[in-house]
């Protein structure tokens, strides 16, 4: 089980993470030619835009998928219409988040206010349907190559059109803009082309009505649960901004925040290819090998993720003198280690959300998700006038944590319960794993390298003996 999730995710990431990685390792070339204000302002666009994000979709994913688990010869036609629908909504949605952003926009970019505008207005009207739509579709068939083509080729363009516009034409933050727009488009048609001519997954416009009303009734619901993912990787930078904090020292706390949504982001592969096969294994549900299986699956994530994050943990400080060529944005990387480890909450959190989806149970996650987001905003409103911007990553771990392990204690989970998950021993090894990480990011580079060997060999070792797992 674990070797096919692995190979999934290697196709699915593979091709995503070569752009990204162009895009790390660009960063000395153009970073030499941004701001802390620069990021300040990309900073505090990215947040609202995620922040509305989630109404584009409306949670209708989760109908998605569930028709396809249970209607394998009929999901097509559900699909369709939930396509159509989303398409006209999207339409609405960009309008409202052209609005948003008019007035959202720093002072410091006012210039630029209508320009930024139409750069993620339009695509949000006209583009982003299209991909939620054929990611979703590909994924749930569990054929990577198609979104590993699109996510090359889209990111390959971003990160050479950001190299271009800010190291060359040094544009600074609409660099960043313009990129995201043309990488959009570009997907647009990518996906466009797979799903309308290969696929003829075409758009039914003139859809059931009761058809839409009864999925928005069940998609609804998971809306909140999904706003919490904005509350807890971006809504830091819109707190920080109503708490009049410089726009330079949102850029430092942006930079920083940007390391743990790379791993967030090349870790998604293992996420995309995670889905399904949780999906197989709750359908047989009767078969208590079965939960088994999905319990040491979600292990073996745990394991992997915790060494990952440790080991770049261990050498932030290295990684942002190799790569941040600006002393000042190089100050950010102890906030950095801090939110990195906090995305070690995603395999213990997939493996219960996944289970209350598929029992439709949707109504439930709010308790774990949207709690989880409300306290941090709610956390950071209050600690940061009192310890200073840092406190932000402290907050933005515990909500994390929170997120990871809330779910193991709620009635709903507990009632299709069928393995126990050992919360109460993975949450302290990671707290564990945070302390020790953030006290010997500045130990001696020997040290580190023997932790780092020791830490490598322990994995290997634990991932033979579950080499056996199907």
């Amino acid at each position: 089980m674990l070797r096919k999730l692995l190979s999934h995710a290697a196709i699915y990431g593979l091709a995503a993470q070569v752009p990204r990685l162009a895009g790390v390792l660009a960063l000395p070339i153009i970073t030499r030619y941004l701001t802390t204000t620069d990021y300040g302002v990309a900073g505090v666009v990215a947040a609202y835009v995620s922040a509305l994000g989630i109404l584009q979709s409306l949670g209708l994913s989760v109908v998605m998928v569930n028709s396809f688990a249970r209607y394998p010869t009929r999901y097509r036609w559900v699909w369709r219409q939930l396509h159509g629908f989303t398409l006209l909504w999207s339409v609405v949605y960009g309008l409202v988040l052209g609005a948003v952003l008019y007035w959202a926009i720093p002072d410091n970019a006012a210039g630029n206010r209508w320009l930024i505008v139409a750069l993620y207005a339009l695509p949000a009207m006209f583009f982003n349907g299209v991909g939620l739509f054929g990611g979703l579709y590909f994924q749930m068939q569990q054929r990577p190559l198609p979104i590993a083509l699109n996510s090359f080729v889209a990111g390959a363009l971003v990160v050479a059109l950001n190299i271009y516009t800010i190291a060359h034409l040094r544009l600074g933050y609409m660099g960043w803009f313009y990129s995201n727009f043309a990488g959009g488009a570009l997907s647009f048609l990518i996906y466009g082309y797979m799903m309308y001519r290969h696929e003829q997954m075409w758009p039914i416009l003139r859809f059931k009505w009761h058809r839409i009303r009864q999925s928005l009734h069940v998609s609804l619901p998971v809306v909140p649960h999904h706003f919490s993912f904005f509350l807890l990787d971006t809504s830091d930078r819109l707190v920080l901004d109503a708490l009049r904090v410089p726009v330079s020292r949102i850029g430092l706390y942006n930079i920083a925040s940007s390391f743990g949504q790379y791993f967030s982001a090349a870790s998604s592969a293992i996420v995309q290819a995670a889905g399904p096969l949780y999906m197989r294994l709750y359908a047989a549900s009767a078969d208590r090998e079965a939960a088994l299986q999905a319990r040491q699956l979600t292990f073996s994530l745990q394991v992997l993720y915790l060494a990952g994050t440790s080991l770049l943990g261990l050498w932030m400080r290295e990684i942002f003198t190799l790569l941040i060529k600006n002393e000042e944005l190089q100050a950010a990387y102890p906030l950095a280690i801090i939110i990195l480890m906090g995305y070690n909450y995603k395999p213990m959190y997939l493996a219960v959300i996944n289970q209350l989806v598929y029992r439709e149970k949707s109504k439930a996650l709010w308790k774990i998700s949207t709690v989880a987001g409300a306290s941090n905003v709610a956390l950071n409103f209050i600690f940061v006038p009192l310890f200073g911007m840092e406190a932000a990553a402290f907050t933005t771990f515990a909500a994390l944590m929170y997120m990871g392990y809330a779910g193991y204690l709620l009635k709903e989970y507990r009632q299709i319960r069928q393995v126990d998950y050992l919360p109460w021993l993975w949450l302290p090894v990671n707290v564990v794993a945070l302390l020790g990480v953030y006290f010997l990011a500045d130990v001696d580079m020997m040290v580190k390298l023997s932790i780092s060997a020791v830490l490598i060999m322990a994995v290997l070792f634990y991932l033979y003996k579950k080499k056996n797992i199907d």
